[in-house]
């Protein structure tokens, strides 16, 4: 069963649909003008639910790659966010999944396949964390794990400079930084002969290829090769 057949796309109140629409669009006008943001696809995105496989070099990045889309995309939050009531709103009118980075366990995944088998697609940073060295940093299985059960396609996603716009261990963002930049590949699935582990695996090896090969041409070979050196020194 495909993902843009399994289930109907979005299904909700009226009200958190136009907010997230509201939501979006100041997004976008944000980042192009302080920004000059970029967006570059491989080719049209999915219709229905997908999982949004992305680098992460910045607490910028679930809402550049938000900012992409006609619809709001699910994403991972700590789970004392929402002890915050203004926060918590905000995060269930976009689809905010709950996580608890102690004990991640079962009830994250079943959230996320919850999401895509409601027609919701889901944002995840296979990298775990934030980059320290701005190089993409080997990637965990999740998201491959969570696009197999829900019957859906991975889109490959390469965010640039995000990591300037909003630095580690600065609690307020940068404002007129340029270039910054982010990029869709095409849609990947595994082929359907492999065992479910070895599809999982499949399908994250060509997700870090990918990005890797972002950020050769980004950086370019002397660039990425210095900033590899720093991370292995």
């Amino acid at each position: 069963m495909s993902g843009e057949t399994a289930t109907k796309q979005h299904p909700g109140d009226l009200a958190p649909r136009i907010m997230q629409v509201v939501g979006i669009l100041v997004l976008r006008a944000t980042a192009r003008f302080l920004y000059r943001a970029q967006v570059r696809r491989a080719g049209p995105l999915p219709t229905g639910p997908c999982v949004y496989a992305a680098n992460h070099r910045s607490f910028y990045d679930p809402l550049l790659v938000g900012m992409c889309h006609r619809v709001a995309a699910s994403y991972f939050a700590r789970d004392s966010l929402w002890r915050n009531p203004f926060i918590g709103t905000v995060l269930n009118i976009m689809y905010g999944i709950p996580i608890d980075r102690v004990n991640p366990g079962m009830s994250s995944m079943s959230g996320a396949i919850d999401k895509l088998r409601r027609g919701i697609p889901v944002l995840i940073f296979p990298e775990g964390t934030r980059t320290r060295t701005g190089r993409v940093t080997p990637l965990r299985d999740g998201p491959a794990l969570f696009a197999r059960r829900a019957g859906v396609p991975i889109v490959p996603v390469y965010v640039h400079r995000s990591d300037l716009a909003w630095p580690r261990g600065r609690i307020l963002p940068r404002l007129g930084v340029a270039g910054v930049q982010v990029r869709f590949g095409s849609p990947i699935r595994a082929p359907a002969g492999l065992p479910p582990r070895q599809q999982d695996a499949w399908v994250t090896r060509r997700l870090q290829a990918w990005m890797e090969l972002q950020e050769r041409r980004l950086l370019g070979p002397r660039k990425t090769s210095a900033l590899r050196a720093g991370a292995d020194g």
